[in-house]
């Protein structure tokens, strides 16, 4: 080979190999198990941010939360429908040119296209943003917005996320050891990577450590996890405490669990549901409008 062609190979981004991604897993796996050393699973949930709109702390559940790649901003989804819902309304009012949906922190508009969604992202990660990292690592894994298919990227990227604080990264890399894919099944590290994450905040990993421990026969434990997993809104753990509870004995674990303890969990979560609605129809949506009406002036 030439010196040219040395100079263009140098050039290029090395190749991920199995061996690669193996090595830095060894090592994440060495820090995991420092930061789980000693600490309490059982410790109240980390508390999380405010929504970037209406300033009332954010959901434990991510599905209730809407992240905006464009500038790294989170909000729930209560305020991000608010925000669909005023644009809307001021093109009905407006009648003329109309405002394109956009983010109301940074005003770039909604991504329509995959090539706009990873520009997004890409941009996000360069930010160092573990959010974005574990996003594209998922568009990886999966093989959405025509990212190609590569189980050792969704891997890289996750691994980044975790060492700059991802729970979620660390819940989708213990489900990499479940599945034996991308890695090997390992129910030791399967554990040790949902532990971490449910003690960084993952109600999903909790869930899942619950259903282990439930199958290993330690009902208490287990049913100690669902209760945190249910009382942070989870809805899945919420409904196996109801499964065990309404199988009349059939299933263990009903000694720890009572009919008030359902009912006012099921009460919390419809109060809770009911005051961000409150703060989303008390004002929440005059802010964004004005928000967005100063935008369109611009």
């Amino acid at each position: 080979m030439g010196k040219k062609g040395k100079k263009a190979q140098a050039g290029k981004p090395k190749k991920l190999t199995p061996k690669d991604v193996g090595k830095r897993l060894d090592v994440l796996v060495k820090k995991l198990e420092e930061e789980l050393n000693g600490a309490d699973l059982f410790a109240p949930l980390p508390p999380t941010d405010d929504c970037a709109i209406c300033l009332v702390p954010l959901p434990h559940v991510q599905s209730k939360i809407v992240y905006k790649g464009c500038c790294g901003n989170r909000i729930c989804k209560a305020c991000h429908f608010e925000n669909d819902a005023s644009i809307d309304k001021q093109n009905e009012e407006n009648g003329g040119k109309k405002l394109a949906f956009s983010c109301p922190f940074c005003r770039e508009p909604v991504p329509k296209s995959d090539p706009e969604v990873r520009r997004h992202l890409h941009a996000a990660c360069l930010r160092n943003d573990h959010i974005a990292i574990t996003q594209m690592g998922n568009h990886y894994w999966d093989g959405l917005h025509e990212a190609p298919q590569d189980d050792l990227k969704a891997l890289d990227c996750w691994i980044r996320a975790v060492e700059l604080g991802s729970f979620d990264a660390c819940t989708n890399i213990g489900n990499g050891y479940t599945e034996g894919k991308g890695v090997a099944i390992n129910e030791e590290r399967t554990a040790l990577f949902y532990r971490v994450g449910a003690l960084r905040g993952s109600i999903g990993a909790r869930h899942k450590i619950g259903l282990s421990d439930y199958e290993s026969g330690n009902h208490g434990i287990a049913i100690r996890h669902w209760k945190i997993a249910a009382e942070a809104g989870y809805q899945p753990s919420l409904d196996q405490l109801k499964k065990i509870y309404n199988a009349d004995g059939k299933m263990p674990g009903k000694d720890f669990i009572s009919k008030e303890y359902l009912e006012s969990n099921e009460a919390q979560m419809e109060i809770k549901n009911e005051e961000r609605e409150k703060y989303r129809n008390d004002g929440v949506g005059e802010d964004l409008q004005r928000m967005l009406k100063a935008l369109s002036a611009d």
